[in-house]
């Protein structure tokens, strides 16, 4: 990929498209001033269009980060579920499988016993670890990414900001688990990798 392009895409995540591509036209025709001149003027360029962007509607950004905490936790609520509930039945499926078909006339046969145990602590705190940290700040940048394109960078630093308020405002998400403001960095990465994934129209993960 040309140096162009790494600057339009990078400068289009704090701004407009076309904005980033008439910056970067006026970079490339000082072509002579060498490499470095051309990335620190990015840089500069890019600090200077984010601060711009946080700016332009600071108040809507963060009422829509707030609005967005409590879709993380209604999220939270509802992928903590459905994956809990289809770790116990994979978990109930394979108790079936191994201990009430042709699977255990051959366990018996080898002289093999299982022994099935609950389902274990770590399987069920694995389950609520990628809920609240991965799964469900992911899928919120993906649909907070639809309402504001051109500003993804813009979006994961106003909620860094409103969720770490939130973390302490509200903090109980899930069922009775609490969310500590060290975790909100976190978050808003998740946050952040979805809007890049929906910006740049890749397959949506099922």
């Amino acid at each position: 990929m040309r140096k162009a392009d790494v600057a339009e895409t990078l400068l289009s995540l704090v701004g407009s498209a076309e904005r980033a591509r008439s910056f970067v036209g006026d970079l490339i025709e000082e072509r002579d001033r060498g490499r470095v001149w051309f990335w620190r003027s990015v840089t500069r360029l890019w600090l200077a269009m984010l601060g711009r962007d946080l700016m332009a509607a600071p108040f809507t950004m963060a009422i829509s980060c707030a609005a967005a905490w409590f879709v993380y936790m209604l999220g939270s609520v509802a992928f903590g579920l459905a994956l809990y509930l289809l770790v116990t039945l994979a978990w109930g499926t394979a108790h079936v499988l191994a201990n009430h078909t042709g699977v255990e006339l051959l366990t018996e046969a080898l002289k093999i016993r299982f022994d099935w145990p609950p389902i274990p602590d770590s399987a069920t705190y694995a389950v609520q670890a990628a809920v609240l940290f991965a799964i469900t700040p992911f899928y919120i940048g993906w649909g907070s990414s639809r309402f504001w394109r051109g500003h993804e960078v813009s979006l994961a630093l106003m909620m860094l900001i409103v969720w770490t308020a939130m973390s302490m405002l509200v903090p109980v998400v899930g069922i009775g688990i609490r969310v500590h403001p060290a975790m909100v960095p976190v978050l808003a990465s998740f946050v952040l990798a979805g809007a890049l994934l929906e910006r740049f129209r890749l397959p949506a993960p099922s």
